[in-house]
């Protein structure tokens, strides 16, 4: 097979982008896409390589399965084995325990199946996680398992039907995707089946070249390389992925490679020494970047910026370059080789059983935690104080029902006069009340991820979308036609700020009128529930600078440092808080505000602690024990009467 080293330029276009994203750099909101292009390359050189071998009757499983294992453990089982030391060293209990379950992950190729199921509201976040990346890996491994059989046995039958196969298995792939997408979002994003016709789209790109039916073309090219940027620069975390959005980047990804060839304007561009170094390195770079951002984050409790940036991604580059120079290149078949393919598959097979292993010694003794932190301190004591940012969920567990539901332990006594109702946001303010020295009985409705605006919901996913509308309902229902109910208490994330909102009937609401949407909606559900005899109040969210504050309050406990370098200037608020703060200035003018920024914040700094108590748990919430002592410090429920008995 002709070497063509645009797709090494290629690569790197892939690469970097995904590196920028995942260090939180803003002008790359898209970047995720490279993971996409990624998989289109791999599809295309994969299939090229199998049909050469089809064509000279030199096809061997065991030959491929060889390939695939020089290429892709060599350097991975070497970034997986330095991340342990770290792992042990900075990681919580729970957190190691997961560390090890990741290993196991990558030494089966089965991670993205772990993440998906370790995926969830409260779930620990996605940043933190070291191995988090190699889902990618499982996907093409669980996709290269059955594809040569399945190629051969087509080249067997009928040749002629190779292409007519992969279109057929691509577009059941791309339309499970877009099912999915509002289905099963989270499963969407993880699971093979879903990422297949990504892939197969590299494989019609191999047949196309193979049959000699395509010549280069530089504005075809040029238009694969515009759709590229364009997904890059334009996508962002709301946009659903994979779906029909993602064929944008593939397909031009997919323009390119049949395109950008034979030294035409395009391919020369992507086939520059700088862009066909990186795209060499570019898996050992894909390898390192995810582990250096996760362990900085977990070392500063905060994302790379600035000077910090620069070091990573240099950092990055220059461990990739030497597992690239020193550990991949010299594991690859060349005649100087002298390991077998017999060595190569039984090595390979060793070094999966003993990460697998180590995997499994990490995850086991409940995350080992008589070990010491660098402060010198046990992370017995740690988890401790850890065990309090659990998601605080309010009175029990049960109270975040999926559907309507009002459980005996969700309320504080049988006949309660006061309601909170909401998201996880209103969760966390059970705590508070039940602290606050003014004693309020009530029950609590709520659901995570549904603020209480019947009729109009954020959308992660159809059935979630379906399943808030139907409780918002029916808690609108109850509250109104429950006579004791005298006062309601509700407080939201208002995600509907973040995600596409729909209206009951499906529509989407322009994203320019999600803000004054959601002011008509608590508005008129203000006044519905006047008229029924019930005063309702809003509670704000906390101030938030978008960083996991609760984290933060951990690492400085690790690592010795005062908890103080945790809080944050009110300057550094997050868009939606100051988004959130002009919605319910303009509904304060009838409905009655409590503000967590009046507890929490002075001109110069927001709190993020009481003493040695964490107010968080993760960037919004707060922890439990940090509800309860606000709740105590400013008696939340004294507070809440005072507000709906004054003057409107």
């Amino acid at each position: 097979m002709k070497y063509r080293g645009e797709i090494d330029g290629l690569r790197a276009v892939a690469v970097v982008p995904v590196i920028f994203f995942h260090a939180g750099v803003d002008a790359f909101s898209g970047g995720y896409i490279g993971v996409d292009v990624f998989f289109v390359i791999s599809g295309y050189l994969i299939t090229s390589i199998l049909l050469h071998d089809l064509q000279e009757q030199q096809f061997s499983l065991l030959t491929f399965y060889e390939r695939r294992a020089r290429r892709i453990l060599p350097a991975l089982c070497f970034v997986v084995l330095c991340c342990i030391p770290f792992a042990w060293l900075w990681m919580m209990p729970s957190e190691l325990e997961d560390f090890g379950l990741s290993l196991v992950g990558v030494a089966t190729f089965t991670s993205n199946i772990l993440f998906w199921q370790q995926s969830g509201y409260f779930a620990a976040s996605a940043e933190l996680k070291p191995l988090l990346h190699t889902w990618s890996l499982a996907v093409e491994e669980q996709y290269y398992i059955f594809f040569p059989i399945f190629l051969a046995f087509v080249w067997r039958v009928r040749r002629s039907l190779i292409l007519a196969s992969f279109i057929v298995l691509g577009a059941a792939s791309l339309a499970l995707t877009q099912w999915a997408t509002q289905n099963l979002p989270t499963a969407n994003y993880y699971l093979a089946p879903m990422r297949f016709w990504e892939i197969v789209a590299g494989s019609i790109c191999a047949v196309l070249l193979w049959r000699d039916v395509v010549r280069p073309n530089v504005a075809a090219a040029a238009v694969g390389v515009a759709l590229v940027v364009f997904a890059m620069l334009s996508f962002t975390a709301a946009t659903p992925t994979p779906s029909i959005w993602t064929v944008i980047p593939v397909f031009g990804t997919a323009l390119i490679i049949l395109f950008a060839r034979d030294g035409n304007r395009i391919a020369a561009i992507l086939d520059n020494p700088v862009f066909v170094f990186i795209g060499l390195i570019s898996y050992s770079a894909y390898l390192w970047h995810q582990p250096l951002i996760a362990f900085f984050r977990l070392r500063t409790s905060d994302d790379p910026q600035g000077a910090s940036l620069v070091a990573l991604v240099m950092a990055t580059f220059t461990l990739a370059w030497f597992s690239w120079r020193y550990v991949e290149r010299p594991f690859r078949a060349s005649p100087q080789n002298p390991l077998s393919r017999g060595n190569v598959l039984w090595l390979g097979s060793g070094a999966l059983v003993a990460v697998a292993s180590l995997g499994v010694f990490l995850s086991a003794f409940d995350g080992h935690p008589s070990r010491q932190t660098p402060a010198g301190e046990s992370f017995a004591e740690i988890a401790l104080v850890h065990d309090n940012l659990r998601p605080n969920v309010g009175l029990h567990s049960d109270c975040d029902t999926k559907h309507f539901a009002l459980p005996s332990n969700c309320r504080t006594s049988p006949h309660p006069q006061t309601v909170l109702w909401g998201d996880s946001y209103a969760m966390q303010l059970a705590p508070a009340l039940v602290a606050s020295e003014t004693r309020v009985d009530f029950v609590q409705v709520t659901k995570s991820s549904c603020g209480p605006f019947p009729g109009i919901s954020a959308h992660f996913g159809k059935a979630r979308w379906w399943q808030c509308t139907d409780f918002n309902d029916q808690a609108l229902g109850w509250i109104s036609n429950t006579d004791e109910i005298r006062t309601v208490i509700v407080s939201s994330a208002f995600s509907q700020l973040l995600y596409p909102t729909y209206e009951r009937d499906g529509t989407v609401v322009d994203p320019a009128e999600v803000e004054e949407r959601l002011i008509k909606n608590i508005v008129s559900t203000q006044s519905y529930l006047n008229g029924r005899g019930k005063l309702m109040i809003f509670v704000s969210p906390p101030p938030q600078n978008g960083r996991s504050l609760g984290l933060c309050y951990i690492r400085k406990r690790i690592f010795g440092q005062p908890y103080e370098d945790c809080n944050f200037d009110p300057d550094e608020m997050t868009a939606r808080n100051t988004a959130i703060t002009r919605i319910l200035k303009r509904v304060e003018v009838s409905i009655p505000v409590i503000w967590f920024d009046d507890f929490l914040c002075d001109q110069a700094t927001c709190k993020t602690n009481f003493d040695q108590i964490s107010i968080y748990r993760d960037t919004g919430h707060l922890s439990i024990s940090g509800a309860a002592e606000l709740g105590r410090r400013v008696n939340l429920t004294g507070l809440i009467q005072q507000k709906i008995s004054g003057p409107r």
